[in-house]
């Protein structure tokens, strides 16, 4: 990804004019710089290639008969405010390890500032915890009646000052993506959360699924023409496709 289309998306002096628009070749990812390759506790790989870790590119394409089971959730409570991401690895013996993550709000975080790693304050607050056979089966079964084996909804807008769940999930060597928007019947279905959110011992709260007035999305789609505009923090929109995500927006 070049300097400048990366400053368009997430920097702070975002490149003035129309927004730019990507479609699902760039996003998946032909581009090295924004495919997500590990690493996600660094601070510099969340802006780099978000869309690529939500897209579950790193999981999609280890995903073949024999590989592990692997698991990606991701809880988006306004980009800018909180997200979460629970992570789970198959351990052999038919449980898995769960790790949680929590990041946000953006902003200096005074209690987490350490001389020997000045970049702490921006990582995720993280947990570990290891669920056996039966708590896996569980979640499975909460995954299978929130419809995240089932088709993703295709067309679907997601924007970041939304509330949603994305989901990338490889079990028995098949990938399937997924995702729910709040408010909706379909986020209303949704079983799995009390599931991961009763595994996670990171110790913040959860951010309550919110709805946004109707004319936000409408006004975070106006280019940004003046440096007041930026109060808007980071906003975009992705679109669902078949099995992932089709492209974005971001303006």
């Amino acid at each position: 990804m070049s300097s400048k289309a990366f400053l368009a998306l997430f920097g702070k002096d975002r490149v003035r004019g129309p927004g730019l628009v990507l479609s699902v070749g760039l996003l998946s990812f032909g581009l090295a710089a924004c495919s997500y390759q590990g690493a996600i506790d660094n601070p510099t790989t969340i802006k780099a290639t978000w869309f690529s870790y939500l897209n579950g590119d790193d999981i999609r394409q280890a995903c073949a008969e024999g590989a592990t089971l692997r698991y990606r959730l991701v809880y988006n409570a306004d980009y800018d405010e909180q997200l979460r991401s629970y992570e789970l690895v198959g351990d052999g013996a038919g449980g898995a390890a769960l790790t949680a993550r929590v990041q946000g709000p953006s902003g200096l975080v005074v209690s987490k500032l350490r001389l020997d790693d000045p970049l702490a304050w921006a990582r995720w607050t993280t947990s570990q915890a290891a669920l056996d056979a039966p708590a896996l089966g569980r979640l499975d079964e909460a995954l299978e009646r929130s419809g995240a084996f089932g088709p993703a909804p295709t067309g679907l807008r997601l924007f970041s000052k939304e509330t949603y769940w994305v989901s990338s999930l490889c079990k028995d060597g098949v990938f399937s993506f997924n995702a729910w928007v709040y408010p909706s019947e379909r986020f209303d279905e949704i079983s799995f959360n009390d599931l991961l959110f009763g595994h996670d011992a990171t110790g913040v709260t959860v951010r309550p699924p919110q709805a946004i007035a109707p004319g936000e999305r409408f006004h975070a789609n106006v280019p940004r023409r003046r440096q007041s505009d930026d109060d808007r923090g980071n906003t975009f929109n992705l679109q669902v496709g078949e099995n992932g995500l089709a492209g974005y927006l971001a303006l």
